[in-house]
């Protein structure tokens, strides 16, 4: 589509106004050297309060081991300020429109900021394979992948619609393993949690698949255990992940003993478990296809985000101190101002969804959505989410620590992924060892239900 003089003029008009820088198209050569290897600004903000890239956190400290509780680099940082009810306005060109509402809404919530570190490092593979999709990685008009493998596959995005896929194919090595806990609040307070074993290999990933042709159209595999509640624990569910978003689901239940292919959860299907407070797609930050929206990049945006966020996850903490009614803790929560990609879905015209627009925050140096918008059938701001940012030094890599997902309708939340009193969440780079080739399949769950 061509762009005349006058809507070029416009949309940097609305930009200025809305605090959004515009971003030059980069080149190639750009990696490595005025961006990062994958493709976020070297240099700090103008006034200093974020900084250049350094390199970010490349390795774990001397003497710690696979398993042990990874310790906070910043643990002697000075709290800046808090954002909160009373204060809002004076930040809100560095807030998304959720916690401008939260902060408004929630007397006791606050932001607690701290001096921002850019944390995040990658393997020198990533950065390899994140160079070579620059020249080949491509999407349809409808977001379906058409080619590109490992790293990021759009360091240098062009539209909304390839921000997203940075986030969806985000490197967090080729296995992981661990427990983890979700909980879904009621708005007094009370919840009800369920805990599972999950298992992830993601075949996007590993360098032993070489191309995307070798994928054969799947991109990530889990298998997923619940081990509480008790009437719930013993059921087991495989997931193949597939490049055109469609996903393949099987289902072992211990009362029915068997196992079932079940219908595909996709798009704006509520999930039950969690209240039907959040829907299919919102799971991950966001995942599934991208059909039924129209993307728009609208550039860049610095933003208090919650990051390098150590106490989150620590041991610690017991679910009871962190899930709080309306919203978690703030006194475990950290907030930073970092460099953030704002991304708009809109509905297309004659397509069902709940959310008639959603917009997204994705960090530039981990490609992760931080935040985002998520907006009802009369255009009003219904739902928000929130998934801090941490480091995996051992890999090295960033991931979502946590997940948020805010009814700001019915003062409830779900709390995804949580890691305090699970056993340890460990990150693999490589499939040898760590899982057998038949793990991910439907018979594999009929050979574990008899054990």
């Amino acid at each position: 589509m061509e762009k005349n003089f006058l809507g070029t003029l416009v949309l940097g008009m609305a930009l200025a106004v809305s605090g959004i820088s515009a971003v030059k198209a980069g080149d190639i050569s750009d990696l490595g050297t005025t961006l990062t290897p994958i493709g976020a600004e070297v240099a700090g903000s103008a006034d200093g309060r974020i900084p250049a890239w350094d390199g970010g956190i490349k390795s774990p400290p001397p003497g710690w081991k696979p398993g042990e509780e990874r310790p906070n680099p910043y643990a002697s940082d000075a709290k800046l300020f808090t954002i909160n009810k009373s204060n809002v306005d004076q930040y809100a060109a560095n807030l998304t429109a959720g916690q401008i509402k939260m902060l408004k809404t929630y007397p006791g919530y606050r932001m607690d900021v701290y001096p921002t570190h850019r944390s995040c490092a990658y393997p020198q593979s990533v950065y390899d394979d994140t160079r070579k999709n620059a020249s080949i990685a491509k999407i349809d008009q409808d977001g379906f992948l058409l080619n590109g493998k490992g790293g990021f596959l759009f360091p240098m995005p062009k539209s909304g619609a390839e921000v997203i896929w940075n986030h969806k194919m985000r490197y967090q090595g080729v296995v992981t393993k661990g427990g983890l806990a979700t909980a879904t609040l009621t708005e007094k307070g009370s919840y009800t949690q369920s805990r599972s074993y999950r298992t992830s290999y993601s075949l996007f990933s590993d360098p032993e698949v070489p191309s995307y042709d070798a994928m054969k159209g799947v991109a990530v595999e889990q298998l997923i255990e619940v081990t509480a509640p008790p009437v719930l624990a013993g059921s087991t569910t495989l997931v193949r992940e597939t490049l055109s978003g469609d996903r393949q689901t099987w289902r072992y239940l211990p009362a029915q003993r068997r196992v079932r292919q079940v219908p595909n959860f996709t798009y704006d299907t509520p999930v039950a478990e969690f209240d039907g407070l959040i829907v299919t797609d919102q799971v991950g930050m966001y995942n599934g296809a991208m059909d039924k929206y129209d993307w728009k990049l609208l550039g860049k945006k610095e933003l208090y985000i919650s990051y390098n966020d150590w106490e989150l996850n620590s041991s610690k903490h017991q679910y009871k101190d962190i899930l709080t009614p309306v919203y978690p803790n703030p006194d475990v929560m950290r907030y930073e101002l970092h460099r953030v990609w704002k991304v708009e879905a809109t509905l297309r015209p004659g397509a069902r969804h709940l959310y008639s627009r959603r917009v997204f925050y994705s960090d530039e140096d981990s490609w992760l959505i931080a935040a985002t918008e998520l907006y009802d059938g009369r255009g009003e701001l219904w739902r928000a989410q929130e998934g801090p940012i941490g480091v995996v030094s051992e890999l090295p890599a960033c991931i979502n620590q946590a997940q948020f997902h805010y009814d700001l309708n019915a003062d409830r939340y779900v709390a995804q992924y949580l890691r305090n009193q699970e056993a340890d969440y460990q990150f693999y780079s490589q499939k040898d060892g760590v899982v057998e080739d038949s793990t991910f399949t439907p018979s594999y769950l009929r050979q574990s239900a008899r054990r």
